[in-house]
Parts: C-alpha cells; sequence; structure tokens
C-alpha cells in the first residue's frame, strides 16, 4: 500500500475499534438467526435438500457485490457498509412472523428460504468493502495481531450467545421458540449498522475505466489473485458441502438441536483459545506454514466420522465437541493465514476489485458445495457404504472433508509462498533447538 496514502495512527485505532465492535454485532446476529436456521428450517418441515440449498443461497447472493463494486465510488466504503447492514435487519422481521404463528409448510420453508437470501443478499452489498477497510485500517501496524483481537472479540459472541440460544430452544424446540432469537438477530444487526457508520477509511478510490466485470476480470491476470482465488474456491466448495450438513447426520444420529447449537460454542471456544497464538505465528512465518498446518489437519481429521457413535450420550457429546474443538483450531488458523496472504496479494490500485475477485471465485465455490452436498446427502439417506457398513453419509463426509489436501497442494503455490519458511522446515528448527 502507497506510504502517503496510510491513515493517521489515531484514525486508525478509531477505525480498527469500530471495525472489531462491527464484528462482534455481526456475530451475534449471526447467532441468532444464521446458527439456528437450519433447525428452524427442519422444526418445519425442509429436507437434506432445502439445507443445502440454504448453504448454496448464502454463496449465490455474493453476486450483489457487483452492485457494490458500483455503490462504493457514490456512497463511500463505510457508508455502504452501514446501509447495508441496516437494509439487511429488514427482511428478518418475515422470519419472526412465521415463527411466531408457527406456520409449518412447504411454502413456509421456501419463504425462510428466501427471506435469507435476501438478508444475505443485503449484506454483501457491504461485504464488498470489509478487506478494503480492514487494508486501510491496518496499513502501518502488524496485521496479525489486530486479526487476532478481532477475531477473539467476535469469537467470544459465537462462543457464549449459542450456549444461551441452545438453552432457551431446548432439546426440540416448536417453530415458535424461534421467534424471540430472530428479533433480537434484527436488534443486533442495526446497532451493527450504527457501528460501521464511523468507521475510517482511506482516500477516495481512484477511477478506473471499464465497467465491473472488465475490472474484475484485470484483477484475475494478476497471478497472486489467480491463485489465491483457486484456493478459496476449493476450500470454500468443500467446506458449504461438508459444514452446514453435519446438523443432518448427527440430528440422524439423535443429537439434540440444544447439543448441536451448543457445538458452534465449541468451534468458537477453538478459535478463541488459539488466535492470538496464530497472530504470532503469522506474523512471524508468513501464511504458508500456518495454511499447511490448518488445512492438513482439516483434512487429517475427516477420519472421525468413522467414530461417530450411533446413540445419543454422553460418547456422542464428548465426540462433538472434541472435533468441533479442533476444527475451530483450524479453522482460525485458516482464516488468518488466507486474509494475511490476501494483503499481500492485492495492491492498492486494484484494492476493492482485487478482494472482490477472490471473494467471487470463494461464492462460486460455495454454490456449487453448498447444493451438490444437500443433493448427494439426501440421496445417500440411510444407506450404509458396501463392504464398510459405515453409514453411507458419514462415508460421504468423511471422503468430502479429506479432499482438503487438495486445498492444502495449492497453498504451497501462491505467490510469494517460496520465499516463506515451510511448516517442515520450522517444525525441523524447533526439534534442533531443542536437542541443543
Amino acid at each position: 500500500m502507497d506510504p502517503q496514502s496510510i491513515l493517521p495512527e489515531a484514525d486508525r485505532r478509531t477505525g480498527q475499534k469500530r471495525l472489531i465492535g462491527m464484528s462482534v454485532l455481526s456475530a451475534a446476529s449471526d447467532a441468532f438467526i444464521t446458527v439456528i436456521a437450519p433447525l428452524f428450517l427442519l422444526s418445519i418441515g425442509a429436507s437434506s435438500i432445502h439445507i443445502g440449498l440454504l448453504a448454496t443461497s448464502e454463496h449465490v447472493q455474493k453476486v450483489s457485490r457487483f452492485v457494490g463494486l458500483r455503490l462504493v465510488r457514490t456512497f463511500g466504503k463505510a457508508r455502504l457498509m452501514a446501509l447495508s447492514r441496516l437494509a439487511a435487519a429488514l427482511p428478518v422481521v418475515a422470519l419472526v412472523l412465521v415463527a411466531s404463528y408457527g406456520i409449518s409448510s412447504d411454502y413456509a420453508v421456501i419463504l425462510t428460504i428466501g427471506v435469507l437470501a435476501v438478508r444475505e443478499f443485503l449484506r454483501q452489498m457491504g461485504n464488498t468493502v470489509w478487506w478494503p477497510l480492514i487494508q486501510d485500517n491496518t496499513a502501518g501496524d502488524p496485521y496479525g495481531a489486530f486479526m487476532a483481537r478481532l477475531r477473539i472479540r467476535q469469537n467470544g459472541a459465537t462462543l457464549l450467545l449459542p450456549i444461551a440460544v441452545g438453552w432457551y430452544l431446548g432439546t426440540g424446540p416448536s417453530s415458535q421458540r424461534f421467534a424471540l432469537p430472530f428479533a433480537l438477530g434484527i436488534a443486533a444487526s442495526l446497532m451493527g449498522a450504527r457501528w460501521a457508520w464511523g468507521v475510517s477509511e482511506g482516500p477516495p478510490l481512484p477511477h478506473t475505466e471499464g465497467g465491473v466485470v472488465r475490472r474484475l476480470f484485470r484483477a484475475y491476470r494478476l497471478p497472486s489473485v489467480r491463485w489465491l482465488s483457486l484456493l478459496m474456491f476449493l476450500h470454500r466448495g468443500i467446506t458449504a458441502a461438508t459444514y452446514p450438513l453435519w446438523v443432518v447426520v448427527l440430528t440422524r444420529n439423535g443429537m439434540s438441536a440444544m447439543v448441536f447449537v451448543w457445538l458452534s460454542s465449541a468451534a468458537a471456544f477453538g478459535q478463541v483459545t488459539s488466535l492470538t497464538a496464530w497472530g504470532r505465528w503469522v506474523d512471524h512465518h508468513g501464511s504458508r506454514p500456518t495454511l499447511s498446518l490448518a488445512l492438513s489437519v482439516q483434512a487429517t481429521i475427516a477420519v472421525a466420522w468413522i467414530w461417530l457413535p450411533a446413540e445419543p450420550g454422553s460418547w456422542q457429546l464428548i465426540w462433538g465437541f472434541m472435533f468441533y474443538i479442533v476444527w475451530g483450531v483450524m479453522e482460525g488458523g485458516m482464516n488468518l493465514g488466507r486474509t494475511h496472504a490476501m494483503m499481500g496479494a492485492v495492491s492498492g490500485d486494484h484494492q476493492v476489485e482485487g478482494f472482490n475477485a477472490i471473494m467471487y471465485a470463494s461464492a462460486v465455490g460455495g454454490m456449487i458445495g453448498g447444493i451438490g452436498g444437500g443433493v448427494m446427502l439426501d440421496w445417500l439417506g440411510d444407506r450404509s457404504t458396501p463392504g464398510f457398513g459405515l453409514p453411507a453419509d458419514q462415508t460421504y463426509l468423511l471422503a468430502a472433508q479429506a479432499s482438503t489436501f487438495v486445498v492444502y497442494w495449492v497453498s504451497r503455490r501462491l505467490v510469494g509462498a517460496d520465499a516463506q519458511p515451510t511448516l517442515r522446515s520450522l517444525a525441523l528448527n524447533r526439534l534442533k533447538r531443542k536437542e541443543a
């Protein structure tokens, strides 16, 4: 980033404070709406395909970033973020009504998915400028340390609120029980809009020739953007084809709604307790070893699906919490590693277009993975894997998650990765120091 465009320290401190507050309120809104949305859908008669469709819709709505790219030069980065958060709160009123009246029908399922899709569409318009605002407010400061603080506070909300929501919903909630959390989600969104309004931002974006699509493809011609886009496409596709569908497999095995919501807190606990260490690690060693460790472990723990207890009880609870905690730790490393790589991959001349080119690749991967995973899991149903005796849905999750090793291979080919230490070299150096 051009040193002349670096914000004064006082403005950076204000911007960082507001970005952290906004991220906490966004996490709170997700805890009250996004996290429990699959459970709400199941309570009103949804199937695995509907859950996969919901996961896909969350990525389809990133097409709204085209709108954001057009509006950012009119409203500015911070105002666009605030207006999108404000608009995204309004459609959720319909969910409060559906839940309050206890409507359970195919129409209610489609309406719910539609409302959540509209909410995400409006949020994504603002998310067009999320990473540019991060870059504006961290230029000149240690990036990893700031992102660790942001993620710790954000995941603090993700850790605590689902515990309260899970306790409130109970083991087998009726659809009416979801009305209050949805209403609280609206309140958190409105507060987030207020915090976004005062975020500091860099100088106005320079005028660029060509339409939005042309500018995006110009960004894809940069090797650094192109390789990172491939990594995000693959990782988001695999995640969308697995993570949102865990609820289907776990509830088929008798897990209660309350316990499932609590598991999202376990994942947040894993992130919160590890983010400070990940922040120091990425500042000292770079993105390559960070991504290598996180991705290889995420792929390896796929074998845990072999040992998922078939009956609810203490062993299933222990399995769930251990799996989600490890996943959360590694997801924290993945997030810091790939965002550290993004900060170096995108130059100030292509700031908005570069970040959003990467996010579009992520969105396409999420669309394919979400609907593909939902259709596959619905087709497998209650079958068993021939020759293994393992339920076919668990075999699917094992195979899909293990394919994360492909993402690990791509991470080693990011532009600039060859100048960073490898995970193996860091491990060998540590062993030599211990022996000495």
